[in-house]
């Protein structure tokens, strides 16, 4: 509903009754005055102090004006009843007394009046631009959300391009070996040739193994994707996190063995319960050990402990004696399909990146770190 702006009141139309209720007040009272016997000097003066009241409607309906023109009707009026003879000593003088009053009062309560409507005009004014200011920002705010919206979309399609893309080109490059390997088998059966076990053997094998290759690339593509999805309370687990980091190790110990690499972990300090699915946690303490061994070909230490507690959160280090991570790698070492290696994926750590991100987690990397490679993983605490 919109607010009407506040006028003086003769600007609107109900100026004239409000005129005439003064007028009939100001005419009835001094009919009074001059018919009632001067005699009866109490009369008289109640009469007197009755103009203040349509001198002080002057004031509050008409402003400043109204309320000194109230004043000069009722002194010309009054003036001569005021002039006449009285049998008490100096009442005329206490009679011009009065009427000059009567122009004080009316000032006065015009003025107050006067103000009190600008003071409300203002507030009304600054009622209407709070709201145009409000409506503004609501609209602007609006907007902001939409372009937030389209961002997240444009980034959404930008990412899935970028995954495309990487899918592709891990998938042709095996496809590629295998369809030139099938080749060569078809060539040499169509043509009755007999080659060496060895060679038929060898283009097998490049079969067998580009296909694994591609399987392992598909499946933690699979797991890229459904680690987005962001378990609800009601389905997370509460696993223990020292259990599940012996168990990731056992799964490992035979290639950690022949790699040469050694194992710390401060296991009583790791004993907390974690609101992560279990198997979730595993793929996340699976894929650091493997990004870890793949780092240390020459064989080195692996170290893995409490960094930091807190009620809500743990935060843990996974440092290795690897050459480290550059500081440009750094910025990127979690985008997918991103690897250092010519025979990786570049999905291991996204994938641990977007597990731990599905719990209300998160991994960074210690750049301070100069002995290796240092990750830093934050695990949500159970509640229970």
């Amino acid at each position: 509903m919109k607010d009407r702006p506040i006028v003086r009141q003769s600007q609107r139309g109900d100026w004239i009754p409000r005129v005439l209720v003064i007028g009939l007040l100001i005419i009835t009272i001094t009919a009074l005055h001059y018919g009632i016997d001067t005699g009866l000097g109490a009369v008289h003066d109640i009469l007197l102090r009755a103009y203040y009241i349509p001198i002080v409607l002057g004031g509050l309906w008409f402003g400043t004006r109204g309320g000194l023109l109230a004043a000069l009707g009722v002194t010309i009026v009054f003036l001569p009843h005021a002039l006449h003879g009285w049998d008490a000593p100096y009442t005329s003088i206490f009679r011009l007394i009065e009427i000059m009053m009567y122009y004080v009062i009316g000032g006065i309560t015009g003025w107050m009046s006067s103000r009190a409507r600008r003071a409300l005009l203002a507030e009304q004014i600054a009622g209407r631009e709070r709201r145009k200011a409000h409506e503004a920002l609501r609209a602007k705010t609006t907007r902001l959300f939409e372009m937030e919206e389209e961002l997240r979309r444009s980034e959404s399609l930008a990412a899935l391009g970028t995954m495309s893309g990487g899918l592709a080109h891990e998938i042709r490059n095996p496809l590629s070996s295998i369809k030139t390997s099938a080749e060569l088998l078809r060539d040499r059966c169509r043509r009755g040739e007999k080659s060496p076990p060895e060679d038929s053997t060898e283009l097998l094998e490049i079969i067998i193994e580009e296909s694994e290759r591609l399987n392992r690339v598909l499946t933690e593509f699979l797991l890229f994707a459904r680690a987005e999805i962001r378990e609800t309370p009601a389905l997370a687990e509460n696993c223990n996190l020292a259990e599940i980091l012996g168990g990731s190790i056992s799964v490992l110990r035979h290639e950690v063995d022949e790699a040469q690499l050694r194992i710390s972990v401060g296991e009583d300090a790791l004993d907390f319960r974690v609101a992560m699915a279990g198997d979730h946690l595993h793929q996340v303490f699976l894929n650091l050990l493997l990004n870890a061994r793949d780092a240390m070909s020459q064989g080195g230490g692996i170290r893995i402990g409490l960094e930091e507690e807190k009620p809500e959160s743990i935060r843990l280090f996974f440092e290795d004696d690897g050459p480290g991570i550059s500081a440009e790698d750094a910025r990127r070492i979690f985008d997918p399909f991103f690897t250092t290696r010519a025979e990786g994926v570049g999905l291991g750590l996204s994938i641990v990146a977007r597990l731990l991100e599905a719990s209300g987690g998160g991994i960074s990397v210690d750049r301070e770190y100069s002995s290796g490679a240092r990750f830093l993983l934050s695990l949500p605490k159970s509640a229970s």
